[in-house]
């Protein structure tokens, strides 16, 4: 089971239809496996909370009940989609995402992305802990110089408007420059999955991640907030959040 060029098997029974098209918001789908308050089902847009990344949430429906989907987990290989009744296994289910939620985790996520390679350029040292609104990096001498710069050359980029590339590499050619968090993802990932998906912002952050992304620089829009704050045994956490509104939408 894959993608185009991609190893899908990574997720399980579950074809996880946000990796191929980040923008999916309903979709089509068969219960394969269901207990008190969840579903497993054949394929699924919602994406299950994983690298920093909260999962989706929304509604299954079908011809007699609305059930509501209130987090998404990835356990032992398989999607669990937890939802406040029961479906019986086999029945045809239509998903639809919370979209609003979901885009702006995107941007969020790409925003982290473009964040994490400008410190890491300016010098940051290993990251150590990511989120969608939060950085983590120790050792490091990050300073109001740093994070100045940083968000100057953060807002323009997102003025430029740069694709966003998405695409697969064989995990033998992923060079992670010896960053132990990186090599511990990596090693998390079956042996068997040689393909993996790559995000990359042209010049500045190219990194495997299976998480939904923006298409383009412009669609993550400008930082409304980007704080310093020094941690214990010099750790440096970077605290950032997006504008609401952006010039470009998904």
């Amino acid at each position: 089971m894959g993608g185009e060029d991609g190893d899908l098997r990574y997720f399980g029974v579950t074809i996880p239809l946000y990796i191929e098209d980040c923008y999916l918001r309903e979709f089509d789908a068969r219960v394969l496996r269901s207990g008190p308050g969840y579903v497993i089902l054949d394929r699924s847009a919602f994406y299950p909370e994983s690298g920093g990344q909260p999962s989706d949430t929304g509604i299954l429906l079908n011809e007699r009940q609305t059930l509501r989907v209130n987090k998404v987990v990835r356990r032992g290989g398989e999607v669990y989609h937890y939802v406040d009744g029961s479906l019986p296994p086999g029945v045809m289910v239509h998903g639809v995402l919370d979209w609003d939620r979901r885009y702006l985790n995107m941007r969020r996520h790409s925003g982290e992305h473009l964040l994490t390679g400008l410190f890491e350029k300016f010098g940051s040292g290993p990251k150590v802990y990511s989120d969608i609104t939060r950085l983590e990096f120790q050792p490091s001498h990050l300073g109001l110089e740093a994070l100045n710069h940083v968000e100057e050359e953060f807002r323009r980029i997102v003025e430029e408007d740069i694709p966003i590339r998405i695409y697969y590499a064989h995990r033998s050619e992923i060079d992670v420059c010896g960053d132990p968090r990186k090599m511990e993802f990596l090693e998390k990932i079956p042996r068997g999955v040689k393909m993996l998906r790559m995000v990359e912002i042209p010049g500045y952050s190219r990194t495997f991640c299976f998480g939904t992304h923006v298409r383009s620089t412009g669609e993550i829009g400008h930082l409304s907030k980007l704080e310093l704050v020094v941690g214990k045994r010099n750790r440096k956490i970077i605290l950032f959040d997006l504008e609401t509104q952006t010039h470009k939408t998904g």
